[in-house]
């Protein structure tokens, strides 16, 4: 990521946390995935290669400050469950998308956590594994990513995520 990047996303996530710091505690339930932004760059990038990242959720954490979250879907036909999977059994496959992420991460001073999930109504949809991303060294070609693994279920996880979530109300 080059640094007139880190500093525009830096600029936006400063200038969100201070629209929110003037804003009373309420806000909006999610409704639906807005995929228009994505769409809207991708038409304006005519297919070109991206130098940018997509990621799911930043939010502020009174405590805690920034925390950052990428969800990784595991699908019906691969053969790997969201316990058994793992960032470094496909990190070349994905370096740019990780190493960015552990970069805004360090940059905002963030936690970084990798959710791995299945889809609700599959076979593996009661497995969760939450990776709290510690260190990426691409250069480490056995294992790059390392990372402290919470085993969960959806019930554990919406209840954290839920109280993290309302914590964050009042940051």
């Amino acid at each position: 990521m080059h640094f007139i990047e880190t500093v525009f996303i830096f600029t936006i996530i400063v200038y969100f946390g201070n629209y929110m710091d003037n804003k009373s505690n309420l806000s909006k339930a999610l409704g639906h995935d807005d995929s228009s932004g994505f769409d809207f760059a991708q038409e304006m990038l005519h297919g070109d290669e991206t130098f940018a990242i997509n990621f799911d959720r930043i939010q502020k954490h009174p405590e805690r400050g920034y925390i950052i979250f990428e969800y990784l879907r595991c699908h019906e036909s691969q053969t790997v469950t969201p316990y058994t999977s793992h960032p470094n059994r496909y990190f070349y496959k994905n370096k740019h998308k990780f190493v960015s992420l552990f970069t805004i991460s360090k940059d905002l001073n963030a936690e970084l956590f990798l959710v791995n999930y299945a889809k609700s109504g599959t076979k593996h949809e009661d497995l969760i594994k939450v990776m709290k991303v510690l260190n990426i060294d691409e250069f480490n070609a056995e294992s790059p990513v390392t990372t402290k693994d919470w085993l969960t279920n959806r019930k554990e996880f919406s209840d954290w995520f839920r109280k993290l979530n309302r914590e964050c109300a009042s940051s």
